[in-house]
């Protein structure tokens, strides 16, 4: 089973975008525009709401992203950043809670495995998210004036590339909790425990996923 459910990096993606077709009500929404949210007092805050209110899970975006509001202001840039940083964040976390499920010796021997999987492929996850982070740092700079510009093709080619990146993230969680389904893997009561340490991780990629894809769709090609 070792390797059985890992994909090559189109693949995953291509996994993900049907995954995305309703995991993120954002693409092709209209989203206030920052001049309709307003910066006074309580205005950071109601930009990311307002961004926040299109994704999967609007009330985990909103608890993970507020306190990035005064950072975030009003840029989209910056707020994909929040949300890519908050999600590598939950991999990391989620990768090590498996660490330790894999390393307990209780599970049968096909989840042992599963779960080895899976820690190889929230490892990738973690990679790619982090790239994914120090892209938008880069384009939040520039942005910013603290950088100088890329050329519009370059810019484009990095937002498509979080996008590719945040989407086999995405596909690497749901991949890790598909090893579990079969009652060989240990039933109910082992699928549970894993999604309970890997599905934060899951529902947070959804939602930087809709907020990085409403950033493209606004990033001229």
């Amino acid at each position: 089973m070792a390797g059985s459910l890992r994909l090559t990096l189109p693949l995953r993606l291509s996994a993900v975008l049907l995954l995305s077709c309703w995991s993120c009500g954002i693409a092709g929404a209209a989203r206030p525009a920052p001049s309709d949210v307003g910066l006074g007092r309580g205005g950071n805050a109601s930009f990311v709401g307002a961004w926040c209110a299109g994704t999967k899970y609007p009330a985990l975006c909103n608890a993970t992203l507020s306190p990035y509001a005064a950072a975030v202001g009003a840029s989209l840039t910056r707020l994909a950043w929040a949300a890519l940083n908050v999600t590598h964040d939950g991999a990391r976390n989620s990768t090590k809670a498996m660490k330790r499920m894999a390393a307990d010796g209780h599970l049968a021997p096909v989840a042992a495995e599963a779960a080895r999987d899976c820690v190889s492929m929230l490892g990738d996850a973690v990679d790619l998210l982090g790239q994914s982070v120090e892209a938008m740092e880069e384009a939040a700079a520039e942005e910013e004036g603290q950088a100088p510009q890329q050329s519009r093709r370059m810019a484009r080619f990095r937002v498509d590339s979080v996008l590719t990146w945040a989407s086999a993230a995405l596909t690497d969680g749901h991949m890790c909790m598909e090893g579990f389904k079969g009652q060989a893997a240990g039933g109910g009561g082992v699928r549970k425990a894993v999604r309970g340490r890997v599905v934060g991780l899951v529902h947070l990629s959804a939602n930087a996923l809709c907020i990085v894809n409403a950033m493209a769709n606004q990033t001229p090609p």
